[in-house]
């Protein structure tokens, strides 16, 4: 079977190899020198060039609320961007972190361009967003906007880039405060690594900053304290997964950033041409990484590519029966994809 789901996503075979290496000590010389090659990777591929990277165990969701409940205060004032289920996320974690939530909502398929939400920024400490919008399939590309409008009205700009990161443009040094990934979206390494990427602002103020309510796991300020002053990490790190996301991150540097984005941006668009309604209304917010399409029976549609070898998700909530949500990303080919197109064309014309 081959997944085309949003996550996790087909991994190359010298990636995954590197998985079977021997486990090796947190505390020593060898994992030392594999986080610092980790930390160097991801940094270049966010374009972090003053800040750092808090890698950790766990998923995207694991590093989302890390990065929110570390940075962001109990009655902090966070204008909060949702159209789609990821956006809701954030805004849960976000009140039950005690935060006064201000929420901006579109309908799922749809995205608020910063010029709607340039005036509410004032008055708010952070702005919050998900920069690709895993139920939906709609890619937020005007974060660079965003972050200029939030450092104007003195807020700071927090994104969940889970499946963004490496298939959508984003760069932390646009002014972006914090950003949220995971080793298993458009990374394409195994599942097991969160990473909350930090700008210099955000680590100055997390190594300044007192002990706080945030469990220990959570807390990122312990984070960049092992990092910088041990280099390493204050618990357990998923080693072996961490090999893989290396060898994975050498793979799209070596390739080149740009180039590896459009890699994707072109099999998005071979499944964009099926003939099938994609479910983000505007093209320019369509996104490069997790394609959306209505598909009338979508649990007929994704059975029947099953019985291919193609696994696909459906979509979430209220559009669970009517949209199908196809990666771009991991170790699939052209080839793949556009049999896959093909699979999804016949479907769409006996429909």
């Amino acid at each position: 079977m081959i997944l085309f789901t949003p996550g996790p996503v087909m991994v190359r075979d010298e990636v995954l190899a590197e998985s079977s290496r021997q486990v090796i000590s947190h505390r020593g010389p060898g994992f030392r020198k594999l986080l610092a090659s980790v930390e160097e990777l991801i940094n270049i591929v966010a374009g972090n060039s003053d800040g750092l990277a808090a890698v950790m165990p766990g998923s995207g969701t694991t590093a989302v609320d890390s990065m929110l409940w570390s940075l962001v205060e109990p009655g902090s004032r966070v204008l909060a961007l949702s159209w789609g289920d990821f956006g809701d996320r954030m805004v849960e974690s976000l009140r039950r972190r005690g935060a006064r939530v201000t929420r901006v909502e579109a309908a799922w398929g749809e995205a608020v361009p910063p010029g709607d939400v340039e005036d509410l920024i004032k008055g708010h400490d952070y702005v919050a967003v998900v920069h690709n919008e895993t139920s939906t399939g709609v890619a937020y590309r005007w974060l660079r906007r965003l972050a200029e409008a939030a450092s104007s009205a003195g807020a700071r700009l927090l994104v969940d880039s889970v499946s963004g990161l490496g298939g959508e443009e984003v760069r932390m040094d646009w002014g972006i405060y914090a950003m949220a990934t995971c080793s298993h979206k458009a990374l394409a390494a195994p599942p097991g690594v969160g990473v909350v990427l930090l700008s210099g602002e955000a680590v100055k103020r997390l190594r300044g900053r007192p002990p706080s309510m945030v469990p220990p796991f959570m807390d990122l300020s312990s984070y960049v304290r092992f990092l910088v002053e041990r280099g390493e990490t204050p618990y357990t790190p998923p080693v072996n997964a961490l090999y893989s996301l290396k060898r994975a991150l050498e793979y799209i540097v070596d390739m080149g950033v740009d180039r590896y984005i459009e890699m994707h941006r072109v099999k998005a668009e071979v499944l964009y041409n099926t003939g099938l309604e994609p479910f983000p209304r505007d093209a320019g917010y369509r996104s490069n990484t997790v394609v959306a399409l209505r598909a009338g029976n979508a649990p007929r549609v994704k059975r029947v590519l099953e019985e291919y070898g193609y696994v696909v998700a459906l979509g979430m909530k209220a559009t669970r029966n009517s949209v199908v949500r196809i990666g771009t990303m991991g170790a699939t080919t052209l080839e793949q994809v556009s049999r896959l197109a093909g699979l999804l064309r016949e479907l769409g014309q006996g429909s």
